[in-house]
């Protein structure tokens, strides 16, 4: 998502504010779209800001619309052209939800941010999960995961089943505790849900799809979170 999501600049300042990320500071945005926040940061905020995504044309955008912005193609669950402890900042916003291996795309954050480098994740998630849907969704991917792969599965590119996310939506305790599984320590989570009154028509296609969705035989309540986190030092 880019500066038209759910907050905008705004969201984005409050995610660099609690993260406590200065300028001067190495800060990898995934899923940068247009890349309004790489050249928020940078040029407004004096960090060394670079964003990747998978979408070849809106990195054709990006280069367009801030052409002294460090923007390239790149998939957030393989860093591997990245070394490790190289950032001293990450951001996900909007992107986490949409990332096939949202497990695999956490642990290469992990891997890439310094000792003590900071997660900024903003997203969509279940304000009021159903307990029971929750243990379905658990007891399913749990399922899938025992299931051998098969050749060609490598190719497969749609979203993977895990128990933190479900269609598109996440549930907030699960992914604090994959988060800790990771290696990381959640500093802050807070509840953003009145800035998708600013959602841009796209954004708001996108939610409208998860609340006409249904969840243990009830309408789906959709909310917007603003997550930090920090790499442990030791």
């Amino acid at each position: 998502m880019s500066m038209t999501g759910p907050g905008g600049q705004k969201l984005t300042d409050r995610g660099i504010e609690l993260a406590k990320l200065r300028s001067g500071a190495r800060v990898l945005d995934i899923g940068c779209g247009r890349g309004d926040t790489v050249a928020h940061l940078g040029e407004d905020l004096g960090m060394q800001a670079e964003g990747i995504d998978i979408n070849l044309a809106k990195i054709s955008e990006a280069r367009e619309a801030h052409p002294g912005a460090d923007v390239k193609f790149g998939d957030g669950e393989f860093l591997d052209s990245y070394m490790s402890f190289t950032f001293d900042g990450i951001l996900m916003e909007g992107s986490l939800s949409l990332i096939n291996m949202p497990d695999e795309a956490l642990h290469e954050a992990y891997c890439v941010l310094k000792k003590g480098g900071r997660l900024i994740i903003s997203d969509f998630y279940e304000k009021d999960p159903e307990e029971g849907q929750m243990a379905a969704v658990r007891i399913e991917a749990d399922r899938q995961s025992r299931i051998p792969h098969r050749e060609g599965d490598c190719e497969d590119r749609s979203l993977k089943f895990v128990d933190f996310r479900f269609e598109g939506a996440f549930y907030q305790q699960p992914l604090i505790r994959q988060l800790e599984e990771t290696g990381f320590q959640v500093t802050a989570f807070e509840d953003r849900s009145e800035d998708l009154s600013g959602c841009s028509p796209e954004d708001l296609m996108q939610l409208n799809k998860y609340l006409k969705t249904e969840a243990g035989g009830r309408k789906r309540s959709i909310g917007y979170f603003l997550l930090t986190a920090v790499k442990p030092v030791k």
